[in-house]
């Protein structure tokens, strides 16, 4: 069959805003674009590259998807979250947009087939993981498929200080030029300056259209309370904020504690974290969307493509890694626009706690090293030779045998495969691995032996329903359709296979089940690492979460911190937060308290970091001398000099204080 001629290098500057809304309205249900969105699909539209800096919930997709759609070109889109992946391309299907996307659960049959149809123009959009950009297959098919957008998602990931970095991200240019360097546009919803200029460099964009929205929501009130008792203080605002919520925590351990506190205290929580199977936390998730559950005490698991709009408080219980995490977690509430609430439970103890915590999602070499021959040992990898299929990891029994912590087995998984040394399978819902044992004729007459029609039928639909590579390697089982065919139920369905597998018939790993990787090639004997890379990541993350402390112990707004942050204006003073109200300042100030004041403001003038003052004020707890300084700034003694830096500098009122009280 011909391959047809493939469109134009370029979608069309011809459709209108009233075609593109048109195309929204019909597949999105919306009537208009939100902020930012037209600017960033007329821009397409004319064929210019784009840099989209939308919020959480903005509508990011939306920039490259209208733009194919109307078109019907093909959009490229690359990304780094798989799970996120499956979920955007069966919302498009349901929407009746045909779409697909390729990566390590998918069979490799299955993968060549959706390869050809992309050729062939049977798709507007091609989901892809970054690293798949690398591959022999794609090298060789890049300059037959005809896409007229590349969209890269998630972009701030190509940058070194964002939060996320991916080093095959790096490489993305390149790709472009294979595919015939088609306008690219870059989506994210966390980037700072600094971040924004990375991605314009590192992509090669030629004289992008920046369009950077809506990083103030004004109606989310941004707070901090200090406070040693967090259970207290949670219940406090669990119980006087009507609404649902999500209360995020460290680890899978205290996400469960905290809902099982909700739950004595009469309120409606459960737990979810990236321990639970994909059937577990959907069912969750659905309950909260529902209304069902009131609060969702997580990990930063939860959240990614959720669009609940009446969340009326995110509370964060421990410090998160990030400025941008914590924006990005943050920006989950009040997304109708309606009155929420964005708090943070912050003791001085919780500094050294998430100094560990970071320093153990960010492991060394030789700790990444350790993990790399464990997992190979227990299944059972000699040196030099590939697994025929998924390899599954026992997080426990390799934090076991390294002497690590969960934490830092999995940080160094993903950094292997950040690494191109294997690729974790993202879970699914309903997708499973199968792989026979035995021919197909022995598990037939195996069946049919047992004098049972139903595990008889069970087998011969189920041999007819697997590709013809399950008999020699690990193959995709979708057990939707499987039901379908069958007419049993999943339980049904679970235990038939499992009674196979407890016969020697097949192998099986349910939708979800456990960690897994697919490994790039061989094993190596000694798997090779960019160590200074890794020391370089620490870092980055001791640098990041620095920021976030200094977010927790500011004495200014924090609506105008968090705009610096990212590189926007606001007013010095937003009147909602906690340091607007004057939460943290004395409710008086007493003659006993001059001798703190003065040392406050000799410390400002000499321009000393603020970490010194809580350092030589050591016999005043660290609220107390950041509330003297609030009192300093709302009576015009001291004035900000840096919000992000966290330095401040003496008003003319300030200095004749000073003057006043020098000997």
């Amino acid at each position: 069959m011909p391959r047809p001629d493939p469109p134009s290098a370029q979608v069309s500057s011809s459709v209108s805003r009233e075609t593109a809304e048109a195309v929204l309205r019909k597949h999105w249900g919306h009537d208009e674009f939100r902020p930012g969105q037209w600017e960033a699909v007329e821009a397409v539209l004319a064929g210019q590259d784009v840099l989209a800096v939308l919020p959480t919930g903005g509508g990011k997709s939306v920039c490259y998807q209208v733009p194919v759609v109307a078109t019907g070109g093909l959009a490229l889109v690359v990304s780094p979250l798989v799970a996120l992946m499956h979920d955007q391309v069966a919302g498009l299907r349901a929407r009746g947009i045909p779409a697909t996307f390729i990566d390590g659960s998918v069979p490799y049959h299955e993968a060549e087939q959706r390869w050809t149809d992309a050729e062939f123009g049977r798709y507007r959009l091609l989901y892809l993981a970054p690293e798949r950009l690398e591959t022999d297959t794609f090298q060789a098919r890049a300059e037959r498929l005809p896409v007229t957008l590349l969209a890269v998602d998630e972009a701030h990931c190509i940058s070194e200080w964002g939060h996320d970095f991916r080093p095959s991200y790096l490489r993305i240019a390149e790709a472009a030029d294979l595919l015939g360097r088609p306008p690219i546009i870059a989506v994210t919803a966390t980037a700072t300056p600094h971040v924004r200029r990375d991605i314009v460099e590192h992509l090669s964009l030629n004289e992008p259209r920046v369009i950077v929205r809506g990083f103030d929501r004004p109606n989310v009130v941004p707070s901090i309370f200090r406070t040693e008792n967090k259970q207290a203080k949670a219940l406090e605002i669990v119980e006087s904020v009507p609404g649902s919520g999500v209360v995020y925590a460290g680890t899978r351990h205290w996400a469960e504690r905290w809902a099982e506190a909700l739950e004595q205290a009469g309120i409606t929580a459960e737990a979810y974290h990236a321990g639970m199977n994909f059937a577990e936390r959907s069912a969750v998730q659905e309950r909260w969307q529902h209304g069902t559950t009131r609060v969702i005490a997580a990990t930063s698991a939860f959240g990614m493509g959720i669009d609940k709009p009446d969340v009326r408080f995110v509370l964060h219980v421990e410090l998160p890694p990030t400025v941008e995490a914590y924006y990005q977690e943050a920006g989950r509430a009040g997304r109708d626009g309606a009155r929420s609430f964005a708090v943070l439970l912050f003791a001085e103890r919780d500094v050294a706690a998430a100094r560990s915590f970071a320093e153990e999602g960010h492991p060394d070499a030789a700790s990444v090293r350790a993990v790399y021959d464990v997992v190979c040992s227990l299944a059972q990898l000699a040196v030099g030779s590939e697994p025929e299929g998924p390899v599954g990891i026992d997080v426990d029994a390799v934090a076991a045998a390294t002497g690590q912590s969960g934490l830092r087995v999995r940080s160094a998984v993903e950094a292997l495969a950040r690494a191109d040394v294997w690729e974790v399978l993202a879970p699914s819902g309903h997708r499973g691995l199968i792989r026979f044992l035995q021919p197909a004729e022995t598990v037939r007459a195996y069946a049919d032996g047992l004098g049972n029609e139903s595990l008889a039928g069970f087998v011969r639909v189920l041999l007819r329903g697997v590709h013809a590579e399950a008999f020699s390697a690990w193959s995709d089982l979708d057990l939707r359709a499987l039901e379908r065919r069958t007419g049993l139920d999943r339980d049904r369905l679970l235990r038939g296979l499992d009674f196979l597998g407890q016969h020697d018939l097949l192998a099986y790993h349910a939708p979800g089940d456990g960690l897994r990787v697919v490994f790039a090639g061989p094993r190596f004997e000694k798997v090779p690492l960019d160590a200074d890379a890794l020391t370089a990541s620490r870092r980055r993350a001791a640098s990041r979460l620095d920021d976030v402390v200094r977010y927790a112990r500011s004495v200014t707004c924090r609506r105008h911190f968090l705009l610096g942050y990212f590189g926007e204006r606001s007013p010095e003073r937003c009147g909602a937060c906690d340091v607007c109200l004057g939460r943290h300042r004395p409710t008086a100030v007493t003659p006993e308290d001059e001798p703190v004041l003065r040392r406050i403001l000799d410390h400002a003038a000499r321009g000393d970091d603020r970490a010194d003052w809580l350092a030589r004020e050591g016999g005043i707890p660290p609220h107390r001398v950041d509330g003297l300084a609030d009192w300093l700034i709302h009576e015009g003694y001291l004035r900000i000099a840096n919000v992000l830096a966290g330095t401040f500098a003496l008003t003319e009122k300030g200095e004749r204080f000073v003057e006043r009280s020098r000997p």
